[in-house]
């Protein structure tokens, strides 16, 4: 063997000793520290993917969500959108190459849209209860959300005046006659899911009485 190969040799096997020294075993930390990509939508045009990237605050304890976009192009660089500086989820492109998202940046979840770059964000929901998830009609003119409400009551303001009593209420106690009484870390309370339809005017933005399908 050469003085050359001895040499090469040799480097080798300190390369991988120090690679050995600073290896550490996969922590719980390390799995909760990871990013998260989910829930990717491809634009109309084709151009681009957006979607949920999911960071975490450790010292917090808490989730951060943020809406990403890939061009679909060789060599093309993902960036984060800026208005997911308030948080934002659920990316869905509407037909004319809008996006529209979830956030919580008003005070209560709303939908909300922006473009490919997602420099400024435009609210296209009001509603008085939080939006859980939402869909755009194929042809732009309506979308369907997700509301939680109390199946027997008339209206939303009916469901807002009815969690409001219950918020002001001291009383910690929970009394369940049937199962089941708890879903993750919420009480069961006797509410449901409902999607509602509105109608979406020439600016994107929703109005109208919402119609629970």
């Amino acid at each position: 063997m050469s003085s050359r190969s001895i040499h090469c040799a040799a480097t080798a096997v300190l390369a991988l000793a120090g690679a050995a020294a600073d290896a550490r075993p996969f922590t719980a930390k390390d799995m909760v520290m990871m990013d998260r990509v989910s829930d990717p939508h491809i634009s109309p045009d084709g151009a681009y993917v957006a979607y949920d990237l999911r960071t975490t605050d450790y010292d917090a304890n808490r989730g951060l969500h943020a809406l990403w976009v890939k061009p679909l192009k060789p060599a093309a660089a993902a960036y984060g959108l800026p208005v997911s500086d308030k948080g934002a989820t659920s990316p869905r492109w509407s037909t004319d190459g809008r996006l529209y998202f979830l956030s919580g940046r008003s005070g209560s979840q709303q939908v909300w849209r922006t473009d490919a770059k997602g420099a400024d964000a435009v609210q296209v929901t009001d509603l008085p209860l939080d939006v859980g998830t939402f869909r755009l009609s194929p042809d732009g003119q309506k979308i369907v959300v997700a509301l939680t409400v109390f199946p027997d009551c008339p209206d939303l303001a009916c469901t807002v005046d009815r969690n409001a009593k219950a918020a002001k209420n001291k009383s910690a106690g929970q009394l369940h006659d049937q199962l089941f009484v708890r879903h993750w870390d919420e009480w069961e309370d006797g509410s449901r899911n409902h999607l509602f339809a509105l109608s979406l005017g020439a600016d994107g933005k929703a109005s109208g009485t919402p119609i629970d399908l």
